[in-house]
């Protein structure tokens, strides 16, 4: 192959891998829940079209967003969300908790704060004017001036209570729950303040191990999973209100809170930001590992570090390949990032190492040398693992359709990349090889 066609190739190879950058850093972290069959399936289709094309209306549920005093963290001693997904963990409470009179005071004002700041109206819904919580302070101390919620829900929606001594002794809190728990909640008449307050109540029947506040959330909802940056505004906005909250009302109930959501919006973001850093992190170290993986099979620096490139070369092709089918950085994608590298290595490593070991001197010499050992050898390498991922294109779950397009793919680069541009670098650059230093350098 004459110089010529050498620079030829060095200008395609120029070009893709400048689109390939290019599309490389467009690849995003997931949007939504990782789909488990092809998106052609019927029944995929469908719960597409359930959870994407029917828009949200102004009156439909937000995510709940639950400021929490009491709790600890969850024990996860033994779970295994793989052989048991339902089992998450047991809570934890705080012993140090108190809901006494002082705190009761402390977790009205929370709420009050909380429905009329004007500040939260980026982080909590509003509605007519005011933040949308559900408070049971405003409920139980209704019951406990009044002894009935069933005509005084004018009377505590007003907050008209808050003229009155309404704070309930400790002493007294275990017979005042009970006929509480009972009563027709005002948020929604046809259900009791136990149902309706169920995650916010955390009364065993003796005592109040933790009592929570829970909070609309204003751009987030149960129906859709956005992107990482704008879940993580609204993460970071609620840890600020947690933590004026805390200023408020830990002092007297004596222990700082959790702020958390039920429905793992702020575990989908961290899952999205671990997708990205494991992704390119286990693409570096596998190069880094193949980098000197090839310097202790060659000792050769030049060709350790040329084939470092075929596979870094290759991760960027494979990657723009994604973006530009529309794939996003989830589980899937995260994985087959991981093991581009070892994929990557095989035939670059085959034509190192029979370049380096040919007993012979001149680089062309070299070059045929290698071509003749192990060109045939890598070509039906290529040629066995193509045709083994071609039936994984037609399967309907996922995992498997999308790893038939990744080997595919990460095959047929890293087998041109290996023999035309790494074998054309090295006829190119000439460099020579000496045999009697235990490494070139």
């Amino acid at each position: 192959m004459g110089p010529k066609n050498r620079l030829g190739i060095f200008l395609v190879y120029a070009a893709w891998i400048s689109v390939g950058i290019w599309k490389t850093t467009q690849l995003e972290p997931v949007r939504e829940t990782e789909q488990f069959l092809d998106e052609n399936n019927p029944l995929q289709k469908s719960f597409s079209i359930i959870n994407s094309e029917f828009p949200t209306a102004e009156e439909d549920p937000s995510t709940l967003v639950y400021f929490v005093w009491g709790l600890g963290l969850v024990d996860r001693t033994g779970i295994n969300l793989m052989l048991n997904p339902e089992s998450t963990g047991t809570p934890t409470y705080l012993e140090s908790f108190d809901f006494n009179e002082q705190c009761q005071t402390q977790l009205a004002e929370a709420c009050t704060k909380l429905k009329s700041d004007s500040s939260y109206a980026p982080f909590i819904k509003r509605k007519n004017g005011a933040g949308s919580i559900l408070c049971f302070i405003d409920e139980l101390a209704t019951y406990s001036v009044k002894g009935d919620l069933t005509d005084n829900c004018d009377y505590a929606q007003k907050q008209l209570w808050m003229n009155e001594t309404w704070q309930i002794p400790p002493e007294d809190l275990a017979d005042i729950m009970e006929g509480f728990l009972e009563q027709q909640s005002c948020v929604d008449q046809t259900r009791t303040v136990a149902s309706e307050y169920a995650s916010e109540i955390g009364w065993d029947g003796q005592s109040m191990r933790y009592v929570a506040i829970s909070a609309e959330s204003e751009g987030l909802d149960p129906f859709s999973a956005p992107p990482q940056e704008f879940t993580r505004s609204k993460y970071d906005g609620f840890i600020s209100i947690q933590e004026e909250l805390d200023a408020l009302v830990s002092e007297h109930c004596t222990g700082n809170s959790i702020m958390t959501d039920l429905e793992q919006k702020f575990i989908f973001m961290n899952n999205q930001r671990i997708y990205v850093r494991t992704a390119f992190q286990s693409a570096i170290v596998g190069i880094s590992i193949a980098f000197f993986v090839l310097l202790l099979a060659t000792r050769v620096f030049h060709i350790a570090l040329l084939a470092s490139l075929i596979i870094a070369s290759v991760l960027v092709s494979v990657i723009g390949m994604m973006v530009m089918l529309g794939w996003q950085l989830g589980s899937i994608e995260s994985i087959l990032i991981a093991v581009i590298a070892g994929f990557s290595v095989d035939y670059v490593v085959h034509l190192a190492h029979s370049y380096e070991a040919a007993e012979v001197k001149t680089t062309s010499e070299r070059v045929e040398s290698a071509f003749g050992d192990m060109g045939i050898s890598v070509m039906n390498g290529m040629i066995t693992s193509i045709a083994a991922s071609i039936p994984l294109f037609f399967c309907q779950l996922s995992f498997f359709a999308k790893f038939g397009t990744f080997l595919c793919a990460t095959i047929a680069f890293s087998w041109i990349f290996a023999n035309f541009v790494f074998m054309s670098a090295l006829a190119q650059f000439k460099i020579p090889i000496r045999h009697d230093k235990a490494f070139n350098l």
